[in-house]
């Protein structure tokens, strides 16, 4: 059940950045739920009540920080992580599985906030306990030298600490508990954080000795969205921060039926309408994609289906090819004009294609639904 004290907006204009412009609208509605949660409880939450966190790719960040700074929310967790396949890559979340990230390599966009998405590196501090900081922070520098450790006054980031070092003929200092007393003052050592690793020294050198000041180390791996600069910042995934969820208007139906069930079906799935039930009912039919250009994001959200493909509205009655709203498809041209005697209704396989597939109306298969909000009259 949806929590009734969050925070929604309808972004009925914030289409998909992969849909036509002309494309048929599909809704998205966001919410922002009362609780703060760490990053992963925040993404089973929307999953659970919703579809999934918001991706920049599902919703125009520009709009949705402005609606965000109307209703006074500061940072929020989005659908943001590093790669755990490549430490220095940033990707959104991979709606179409529900699991891990998909798509381009984000680290380098403009969106990011100053501290930006650089890995976690230990520095020691004045008060020589260790500390989690972004890598390109500037320190003085700590290179080993054979048994010895030796500070150098110089202000580098740690992977230029790193090129010093080598310069100098040594390495980025690995501590040990044995020469861990020369540390005197702040500076770079050679210990960093992986992106779903754990914490591992520069070099062939290893060390189990650690000296972390409280509630270290950090490892910054989530993404979250500060609304007032409109910016992304790298988070530890174990914050607690408000979050925001999107729901689209698809009902993924994980059970087998005939065409003519899966329609009866989806009539029979009218519901009041969470924002206001008793003035408004969500009304469900089968889907109908007679304007849909671009099917991917609708092909990614039934990738999760049962079957191979699912039915959608498209019928043949009296000679012709129909949705069931009463619309004519676009391109007649790409199905038969006198389709077999039980190939008279219409799938999308969730498999690379953006055609429509002509199937038996009495076999078997998972469904779409389209739902839209109704005033109750």
């Amino acid at each position: 059940m949806r929590n009734q004290g969050c925070q929604e907006l309808t972004l009925s204009s914030l289409l998909i950045a992969a849909l036509c412009l002309e494309a048929v609208l599909m809704d998205f509605t966001v919410y922002i739920p009362p609780e703060r949660m760490t990053w992963t409880e925040a993404r089973l939450y929307c999953q659970r009540n919703h579809t999934d966190l918001v991706t920049g790719n599902i919703v125009e960040t520009d709009l949705l920080a402005n609606w965000l700074e109307t209703v006074d929310v500061k940072k929020l967790w989005i659908g943001l992580h590093r790669d755990p396949e490549k430490d220095s890559a940033w990707k959104w979340i991979n709606v179409k599985t529900g699991e891990g990230v998909s798509g381009h390599d984000l680290s380098q966009s403009g969106n990011w906030a100053g501290e930006k998405q650089s890995s976690q590196c230990a520095a020691v501090e004045d008060d020589l306990l260790w500390y989690s900081v972004n890598c390109s922070n500037e320190y003085n520098v700590y290179c080993s030298a054979g048994d010895k450790i030796l500070h150098h006054n110089v202000v580098l980031s740690w992977y230029k600490a790193i090129q010093y070092c080598q310069n100098n003929m040594s390495d980025l200092a690995t501590i040990t508990n044995t020469n861990k007393d020369y540390l005197k003052s702040s500076g770079w050592i050679g210990l960093y954080h992986k992106a779903g690793g754990s914490w591992s020294w520069i070099g062939d050198s290893s060390s189990d000795y650690r000296n972390w000041a409280p509630r270290e180390p950090r490892a910054a791996d989530c993404g979250s969205l500060n609304p007032v600069p409109n910016k992304w910042n790298s988070e530890v995934c174990s914050r607690e921060l408000h979050f925001v969820c999107y729901e689209d208007d698809l009902v993924v139906v994980n059970e087998n039926k005939t065409w003519e069930e899966a329609m009866t079906h989806c009539k029979r799935m009218n519901t009041p309408c969470v924002d206001a039930p008793e003035t408004c009912i969500y009304k469900n039919e089968i889907l109908n994609l007679e304007k849909l250009q671009d099917y991917s994001y609708v092909r990614d959200r039934i990738y999760r289906a049962t079957t191979d493909e699912v039915w959608t509205g498209l019928r043949f009655l009296g000679g012709e090819w129909w949705w069931m709203n009463g619309k004519e498809p676009q391109s007649q041209g790409i199905l038969p004009e006198c389709p077999s005697h039980r190939n008279h209704c219409g799938t999308l396989s969730k498999y690379d294609t953006n055609n429509w597939i002509t199937r038996d109306c009495s076999e078997r298969r998972n469904f779409l639904c389209f739902r839209r909000k109704k005033p109750l009259m």
